[in-house]
């Protein structure tokens, strides 16, 4: 493969790219970033050695009067419609769209488990056990941790012969003691409750449970599942919204792997955050979603030639989105800390900034950058 020649637009790119390719010459164009002027470039690379000689006289008489109609862009992408379409697209010279399995998996799955879980809460919308504890299998199998004190209360049920919907208050007074007792045994409920207990004085150790219960067990997926998990339909509809939004840009450039690479990455991340902030009582997509936008922030700063279609609007909604939740959770941290007034709001945010945080870091690594084919 041999250069020869640059050109300073994009759309002379294509030009001549379809140009060579209707005649059978197989090229790329490599978009370079001047790092003084800030301007980009892009390279004329020919892939056959025996071709050279052909395409450097095409080149030089596309340079000499690049408006001559044999290199009309609309005649010869009649017959390169992919080249078209990518131009369309945003995308790079070279670089054939693709499709984005991961993301269509993940909206697909996402939406399955929020529909079972909606048929197993059914019987489970009247006040019932221990509204601590009490959950639908899909939320006991996907939370990032599981309390030992959830098995206890399903075995006292077995035990008891307890029906689902049976209130607390209709139970014998020995069960409605031993249901008591276990709400009270320690576990991890995040920093965020133990700095609470400790400042007004209480017993701290109830929040000091063990870590990573189930996790040291072997459900190491819970490090990620409770990001596919959702309980609410706006939630989950705003989370695939924005993954559509995200993902699909992503995936077209890193392909299959790497945003399994990504997506995984983020997840774990923003979620073990949210964990030891606030214990395992969390769900949703969001953290991933903040991540991909966090990426894509960064790529568009260190390689702007890659075309994320991500503007400044969007950012900033997303920024104000994220601070205005960190400013209401941090007011309910005092007012409950010197009014002992709760009022946090049901929102992982530490899972967003998180997730922001991570994906910026990954941005900045030359593994996820683009590589046009």
């Amino acid at each position: 493969m041999r250069l020869i020649g640059i050109l300073h637009h994009d759309f002379d790119a294509r030009k001549i790219a379809a140009f060579l390719k209707q005649k059978g010459i197989e090229s790329r164009c490599e978009p370079c970033l001047d790092s003084q002027t800030g301007q980009i470039s892009y390279q004329l690379w020919i892939v056959d050695e025996d071709k050279i000689g052909e395409a450097a006289a095409d080149f030089a008489r596309f340079e000499a009067c690049s408006a001559d109609p044999e290199f009309d862009l609309s005649a010869l992408t009649e017959t390169a419609p992919q080249e078209a379409a990518a131009s369309e697209e945003g995308t790079l010279v070279g670089a054939r769209p693709r499709a984005s399995p991961v993301t269509f998996f993940v909206i697909a799955l996402c939406f399955m488990i929020y529909f079972l879980n909606g048929v197993q809460e059914m019987p489970m919308r009247e006040e019932g056990l221990s509204e601590m504890f009490l959950m639908t299998p899909v939320q006991a199998a996907l939370l990032y941790d599981l309390p030992p004190q959830v098995a206890a209360l399903e075995q006292m049920i077995e035990e008891h012969s307890i029906e689902e919907n049976t209130r607390t208050e209709d139970l014998a007074p020995l069960v409605q003691t031993q249901i008591k007792s276990l709400e009270t045994i320690p576990f991890w409920r995040g920093a965020f409750d133990w700095f609470l207990l400790k400042a007004h004085g209480k017993d701290a150790r109830l929040a000091e449970g063990e870590l990573f219960y189930q996790v040291r067990h072997g459900a190491i997926w819970r490090l990620f599942s409770p990001a596919i998990l959702h309980t609410e339909f706006l939630h989950v509809l705003f989370n695939m919204l924005w993954l559509w939004v995200l993902g699909r840009p992503i995936e077209q450039r890193l392909g299959v792997l790497k945003t399994v690479f990504l997506t995984l990455g983020l997840g774990i991340g923003s979620n073990t955050a949210q964990y030891l902030m606030s214990g395992p009582f969390f769900l949703g997509y969001s953290g991933i979603v903040m991540g991909l936008a966090g990426f894509i922030w960064m790529r568009q700063r260190r390689a702007p030639w890659e075309g994320y279609p991500l503007n400044r609007t969007t950012v900033l909604f997303l920024a104000l989105f994220v601070g205005s939740m960190f400013v209401l959770t941090f007011l309910s941290f005092f007012s409950e800390l010197f009014a002992n007034i709760a009022f946090a709001p049901n929102i992982a945010n530490t899972a967003h900034i998180a997730g922001g945080v991570l994906g910026m870091l990954c941005g900045r690594f030359s593994f996820f950058a683009w590589r046009t084919r």
